[in-house]
């Protein structure tokens, strides 16, 4: 029976937990701009929180699953990131993509 690898759940960054600091904020929009968005006539530029995760992974390595959250969240905060950040599957995009219009996506200011 093949065994499933395991998310980490911490990362140590010269010795310490890995914080959002830790991340970028264009490292993070960067991995947002690199998942294509849906191809649909019509469709929000929503990416998936896994595609967004694994893009980010790759250019800066494992990033724990609620460490990916916090940084989101940080983001949205700042008004770089809409969409949604419960955790659920993402939605999401950069706040540039809809202009900031809510109309457009239901989730940014």
């Amino acid at each position: 029976m093949p065994q499933t690898l395991k998310r980490p759940t911490i990362r140590l960054i010269n010795g310490r937990r890995m914080q959002c600091k830790d991340i970028p904020d264009e490292a993070m929009c960067d991995a947002v701009r690199r998942v294509p968005p849906p191809s649909r006539p019509g469709a929000a530029p929503w990416r998936m929180a896994w595609d967004v995760q694994a893009a980010l992974e790759a250019e800066i390595g494992p990033v724990p699953d609620k460490l990916f959250l916090a940084k989101i969240r940080k983001l949205f905060a700042k008004r770089l990131l809409g969409g949604c950040d419960c955790g659920c599957r993402g939605d999401y995009h950069l706040t540039e993509e809809c202009g900031g219009n809510s109309s457009v996506c239901g989730y940014c200011y």
